[in-house]
């Protein structure tokens, strides 16, 4: 718990800490439900972190509770960098057709360059570019890497323990788009 206020007066954004009150029962979707909902401010979309870093992002607030589509769904995605490098990739989890990847509890980074410089150890955070998460959070730590027709494939370890979350923050301020990408005009001044 304590680690959880740290992180609320650490963020430079609004949030609303939560409790984890259920989990998802198919294995195939991976969600979590929270004691917060549209009463305390909460709306889809929303990103769900934890001291550890990425949780997830809120699907369907109520009144009083909201699930919570965790980043290791295989339908979840984050647009993500490689700490050390700065590699650009798109994370998401896997399904029970990659049934290693699956048990192990890893999640996937696609979308890299097989010319990027990817080590094993590498930290990967998040990019801010997806409008959900916020810039810098972590999101894993890659396991394994292999190149596929021009293209890493990556398997990350999850900076969270799924197994053992009780306590969340609902981060209630929208990210902007990050500072070196310009927004589009319409062609008016």
């Amino acid at each position: 718990m304590q680690g959880l206020l740290d992180l609320k007066a650490a963020t430079p954004f609004e949030t609303a800490a939560a409790r984890v009150i259920g989990s998802g029962a198919d294995p195939e979707f991976r969600t979590i439900t929270i004691d917060k909902g549209t009463r305390d401010g909460l709306r889809a979309d929303m990103a769900v972190i934890s001291p550890a870093g990425v949780v997830g992002r809120v699907l369907m607030p109520t009144a009083r509770a909201a699930k919570v589509q965790l980043i290791i769904d295989r339908d979840a995605a984050a647009g993500v960098v490689i700490e050390r490098s700065r590699a650009g990739g798109v994370v998401s989890g896997v399904g029970s057709a990659d049934a290693l990847a699956f048990k192990a509890g890893l999640i996937q980074l696609d979308y890299v360059p097989g010319s990027a410089d990817v080590k094993k150890g590498d930290r990967v955070i998040t990019s801010g570019i997806d409008g959900i998460y916020p810039k810098g959070l972590a999101v894993g730590e890659i396991q394994s890497t292999e190149r596929v027709a021009g293209e890493w494939r990556i398997r990350l370890k999850p900076a969270v323990d799924f197994s053992s979350l009780e306590s969340v923050l609902v981060v209630l301020q929208a990210p902007g788009p990050p500072e070196n990408v310009k927004p589009a005009t319409d062609g008016a001044p």
